[in-house]
């Protein structure tokens, strides 16, 4: 099978690092593969792609003649029977696709990466309305947050409808997408959670092998939109003084990044380590609890990649799907979303329980590995195999 993956960029972002690993992992398998991008942001994920998987750079992200005639050679020369449109929202990659692929046996499988109904710009616009007490401004704040949900509703709705197959990462969407798009029976609609796309050795399935060290890490980028990395430092803060043993990690980088610094310092925390963009992998080995605090998520990969070495995720539930990954106080803690918001000294107790418990973060360390076995890059990687061959066959038949 020749598959062909398509980005709106390739940089170094969470589409483009689960595109990466999945078309190596096709390649492995023995399927042609390749990979066309919009424009590319930078060159450090460039560097990683293995020379046998072409990487295919269009003339900007617009549709143009230019970007629909490449895409065709592409698909010809290469006899691409599968496209994986990775930006399953706008109009511009689907239509270029489609134009492209005009009369060519090519089928499209668009995903979408996020919560169905939210993403940045609508939160953005639910933060704006909370943050403004000027009643002249709120309706208009309002009515920019209907014309953003009512774009985003028919692009999602336009796209699935203009491709073969539409990929959500998590069950709990399948409603929400049939409430926000307004399709009462997508019966092209299919669930197919991301694989865990770092190293897991088979040292990591061994808790004892590990050297557990007392951390708390976040991982992650640090904007204020999404992740409200301020939520971890606030709850660290009812944490440090009376567990002076243990430290707090901050891994990532974003335009956060000062006034989190300067909120740290304000608050006076001695404990807080922000060390930046880093690869996990060896903060995974040492940490023993990651936190997550973000409003939304699509799936939340650093979940199941940190409990894959052991490392016991505490998480907000401000999104469905982490209820896929986490059985609550088994092999994680979701603290429930309300309508008061995040609980920064409620996660703080749950916290300094298991913290001050070994027996039970040990076990509940145990159970997180065992549960991320069920999004392994081979699991995962079948179940793609069975949506490839399924929408395949359509067309034969």
């Amino acid at each position: 099978m020749n598959i062909l993956f398509l980005t709106k960029s390739f940089g170094i972002g969470g589409v483009e690092i689960v595109t990466l690993t999945l078309a190596k992992t096709f390649k492995k398998h023995g399927h042609g593969v390749g990979i066309f991008a919009f424009y590319k942001a930078d060159e450090i994920l460039d560097k990683k792609v293995p020379d046998d998987i072409p990487l295919y750079i269009g003339y900007g992200f617009k549709e143009s003649q230019e970007n629909i005639k490449m895409l065709r050679d592409i698909i010809v020369s290469n006899n691409i029977n599968v496209i994986i449109n990775q930006w399953g929202l706008p109009f511009l990659p689907i239509r270029v696709i489609n134009k492209a692929r005009k009369g060519l046996n090519a089928k499209v499988i668009s995903v979408y990466h996020n919560q169905v109904d939210t993403n940045g710009k609508l939160k953005a616009a639910e933060q704006a309305i909370e943050c403004c007490a000027n009643p002249l401004i709120r309706p208009l704040l309002h009515t920019k947050r209907w014309l953003i949900k009512t774009i985003t509703s028919y692009s999602m709705k336009y796209v699935y409808n203009h491709s073969d197959i539409y990929e959500v990462l998590s069950p709990s969407f399948i409603e929400l997408f049939k409430t926000f798009t307004g399709i009462k029976n997508p019966e092209k609609l299919v669930v197919q959670t991301n694989p865990i796309t770092i190293e897991v050795s088979s040292v990591s399935l061994s808790l004892s092998s590990l050297d557990k060290q007392k951390e708390i890490i976040y991982v992650g980028r640090l904007d204020f939109v999404q992740k409200r990395v301020h939520r971890v430092i606030d709850t660290w803060n009812y944490l440090e003084r009376s567990n002076p043993d243990w430290r707090l990690t901050i891994v990532g980088d974003g335009e956060d990044r000062g006034h989190l610094e300067q909120h740290a310092k304000v608050l006076g925390l001695k404990r807080v380590y922000f060390e930046g963009f880093q690869a996990p992998m060896e903060y995974y080995k040492r940490a023993s609890i990651l936190m997550l605090t973000s409003d939304f998520e699509g799936f939340g990969l650093v979940i199941v990649e940190a409990m894959s070495y052991g490392v016991v995720p505490f998480v907000y539930g401000s999104y469905p799907a982490v209820y896929d990954i986490i059985n609550n106080e088994l092999n994680g803690y979701i603290l429930p979303k309300t309508d008061s918001g995040y609980d920064a000294y409620l996660m703080a107790v749950k916290l300094e329980k298991i913290m001050k418990d070994g027996e039970q973060l040990t076990a509940m360390a145990v159970n997180a590995i065992k549960k991320s076995h069920k999004f392994s890059l081979d699991n995962i990687y079948y179940s793609w195999q069975s949506t490839m061959e399924e929408v395949i066959a359509k067309r034969r038949g």
